[in-house]
């Protein structure tokens, strides 16, 4: 059993894998991640555990995974199972490696583009020879909402919702169209800009705004909610497993 350990903008959560599949997921308070990480271990008894954290998470939190399991931090200087043709290897997101890696795991010897949309919407080009391109980011459907709101006198913090109206017929309509119906045509738009590059590549699309995109998009794409832990577990898979 493997903890894969993903500590977002938004949300502190842990997938539970087992043979490489999701048993369960896990989500964690920020005001007691420690503790609640703690009690985790001492339920499942996890072989392995890796760590994925775009934020500032308190040191305690990985001595105690080390002190436990054997403990893996990811960085772009471990062993991965792609390559990361990126200019500073050092300033990617590791959470855009984890995807990647969860795309090759799916789809080795394929083109990727992985989008996730969540804080930001990352765009994350995976060549079929295994190497990561880059791509894009761009802020999220949350983002934008609190981007109205804050950067002008009058305009209302509006919260997303799928029953909307194209043409907004009030102030929170035309907030709601512009912004679902921006990020949607955003979206489509990289996807088209992808494809004439590149012809033929795998769409797969994952993040806390997944169904909204997933249930609008006109392209094929795989809706892939857990890829991120997938990606996780091939990393742990070969820095540990591959090696015992």
């Amino acid at each position: 059993m493997i903890f894969c350990l993903d500590l977002g903008n938004t949300r502190l959560k842990c997938g539970v894998m087992q043979q490489g599949e999701l048993q369960q997921e896990l989500f964690f308070p920020e005001d007691d991640l420690a503790g609640a990480v703690r009690r985790a271990l001492d339920t499942f008894k996890p072989r392995a555990s890796i760590l994925s954290s775009v934020i500032d998470h308190p040191q305690e939190l990985e001595t105690l995974l080390a002190a436990h399991t054997t403990f893996i931090r990811l960085q772009h200087s471990i062993p991965l199972p792609i390559q990361l043709a990126y200019d500073k290897p050092e300033t990617l997101g590791v959470d855009r490696i984890a995807l990647a890696a969860g795309a090759w795991s799916q789809f080795p010897g394929q083109h990727s583009l992985i989008i996730g949309a969540g804080s930001a919407i990352t765009y994350n080009f995976l060549h079929k020879t295994g190497a990561f391109l880059g791509g894009g980011i761009s802020p999220g459907i949350d983002m934008r909402f609190r981007a109205l709101h804050t950067f002008t006198d009058k305009l209302p913090l509006v919260k997303p919702d799928t029953q909307y109206s194209f043409i907004g017929y009030n102030t929170r309509q035309s907030i709601l169209s512009g912004v679902q119906e921006g990020a949607l045509a955003e979206v489509e738009g990289m996807i088209a800009a992808y494809g004439r590059r590149y012809g033929n590549f795998n769409v797969l699309l994952t993040g806390g705004n997944l169904d909204f995109f997933a249930s609008r998009l006109k392209n094929k794409i795989f809706a892939s909610p857990y890829l991120l832990y997938k990606g996780l577990n091939s990393i742990v898979e070969r820095n540990v497993l591959d090696k015992s």
